[in-house]
């Protein structure tokens, strides 16, 4: 977070420096959608005190934002296998809670196929759909039947929300292509790859070891399911979230703002990877938020997934009693129960009383646990 906000402080000189086309452009990147008139008014309330920043609006307040993978097979995203299909799906969904005083970042992971109610949300044509219930990723293809993404998260936001008391301030998107093009532009990122994969859906191919993974092998670890772990999205979670701390830790790593090519590099392919809502569609919006969060180390990042347990078959999955506690602790904005990591990657939660302990449980059935409240390090190779 330090890192993307030298970042854009950067890119805010050259806007003064007389190359104000390379912001403007850069600006232009980011595709945007009002999506406030699709989540009504009934929503849920803000904790914190009024905002007194005026380059970052939700100063003194807690911070939700929806992360969403998107799972769209047409245009360069073909090639991923589906063409032709109509629709775009999320692939993967983390609530990125932010605390008011920005000393901490929570991502709660949220199982796809989390059974959940999901309501009454507007469609593109002028009509509604009808409640109903059923996994947790159908709400976003509801919305986004006709290739409407804004409409997709829409319908994923009213669903959470009514599900967990918490609002969801805005949303960031990245579909395929568009985070090929993030990892690529960093270089790669260093994992640690445990067992061979060899996943003909997720089209990867990886012996086991310490490697740099370009972007269509990160987003192929990503996306690899059927052939490792049990198969279920709930093992595949773990993985993504040691993807997504292998990236932010390559990020910090880099000293980008000495190489001025490859700092261009990286936020030309950043900003044109991006759907976000119309607050955040902008540079300014965005480093206001970055550099709120210029204090936040590493360490202050927090992984999370939304306790659960299986649903019949074991690969559908509802949520438990402690999940309720986790909801709660974040809409309050209350720090999550303090953990210790364990030797296998999973956590050894600290009740407090007040706030949920999220220790890593491993599900009836499956081979990987659904990682909570953990700082990931990637395995030792």
């Amino acid at each position: 977070m330090r890192l993307v906000a030298a970042l854009v402080s950067g890119v805010a000189l050259f806007a003064t420096s007389g190359a104000a086309w390379t912001y403007r452009n850069l600006d232009d990147n980011i595709r945007s959608h009002d999506i406030e008139t699709l989540l009504g008014t009934d929503r849920p309330t803000v904790a914190g005190s009024d905002p007194t920043d005026p380059a970052d609006p939700h100063a003194g307040q807690p911070l939700n934002l929806l992360l969403v993978g998107v799972d769209d097979r047409e245009g360069d995203n073909a090639r991923f296998g589906g063409a032709g299909q109509s629709g775009v799906r999320s692939d993967t969904v983390i609530l990125a809670h932010i605390a008011a005083d920005r000393s901490r970042v929570e991502l709660i992971s949220i199982p796809r196929d989390s059974w959940v109610s999901i309501p009454a949300c507007p469609l593109p044509d002028g009509t509604w759909s009808e409640p109903t219930e059923f996994k947790f990723n159908q709400a976003f293809a509801l919305g986004g039947a006709t290739g409407d993404v804004g409409y997709g998260v829409a319908c994923s936001i009213r669903t959470l929300e009514a599900a967990t008391g918490i609002r969801v301030d805005g949303f960031v998107a990245v579909d395929f292509s568009g985070f090929i093009r993030m990892i690529d532009a960093l270089g790669g990122v260093e994992m640690c790859v445990p067992e061979p994969i060899d996943d003909p859906d997720a089209d990867i191919q990886l012996d086991a070891g310490q490697q740099v993974l370009d972007g269509e092998q990160a987003l192929g670890f990503a996306r690899a399911r059927k052939t490792l772990g049990d198969g279920s999205d709930t093992a595949r979670i773990g993985r993504q979230q040691q993807l997504l701390d292998a990236t932010i830790r390559t990020v910090l790593d880099q000293n980008l703002l000495s190489d001025s090519p490859a700092l261009l590099r990286f936020l030309d392919a950043a900003t044109a990877s991006l759907t976000t809502s119309s607050e955040l569609g902008s540079l300014s919006a965005l480093s206001g938020i970055a550099l709120s969060l210029r204090e936040v180390r590493r360490d202050d990042v927090t992984f999370v997934t939304v306790p659960w347990t299986p649903r019949g078959d074991g690969a559908n999955v509802v949520w438990t009693a402690e999940a309720e506690e986790l909801f709660a602790a974040i809409a309050a904005d209350r720090p999550l129960g303090g953990e210790d990591e364990t030797s296998d990657g999973g956590t050894a939660g600290t009740d407090t009383g007040d706030t949920p302990d999220t220790t890593a449980t491993t599900a009836p059935g499956a081979d990987s646990p659904s990682l909570g409240g953990s700082h990931h390090e990637s395995e030792s190779c």
